[in-house]
């Protein structure tokens, strides 16, 4: 599970370049999102394994579903770039995610 969070925050994250992952949401959410759908999209089987049964989604839905929660929980605020890069860098889950399940 810890390769889905990284892998799905990172497609997130790696939009940001030089300004934050909130920067980008903020200020172009439509265009954070459809990066993060192409990323995912042309993620591994594995990955798409783990995020659809995590999700309860299908893998049809996966990429926009992710994507879209991903950027709800960055701009309410329940996650941050320091959240994104802590969970990138050491592939802990900490509860501020569990939102991705959407309940």
């Amino acid at each position: 599970m810890k390769l889905f969070y990284v892998v799905s925050l990172a497609a997130l994250a790696g939009l940001s370049g030089c300004t934050t992952v909130q920067d980008d949401v903020k200020n172009n959410r439509d265009g954070a999102i459809a990066g993060c759908v192409k990323r995912v999209e042309l993620s591994n089987a594995k990955f798409k394994e783990h995020a659809t049964a995590y999700m309860s989604v299908t893998k049809e839905r996966l990429p926009g579903a992710l994507c879209s929660r991903l950027a709800d929980g960055v701009a309410s605020g329940r996650i941050n770039q320091s959240d994104i890069n802590g969970l990138i860098e050491t592939g802990q889950l900490t509860a501020k995610f569990r939102f991705l399940k959407g309940h």
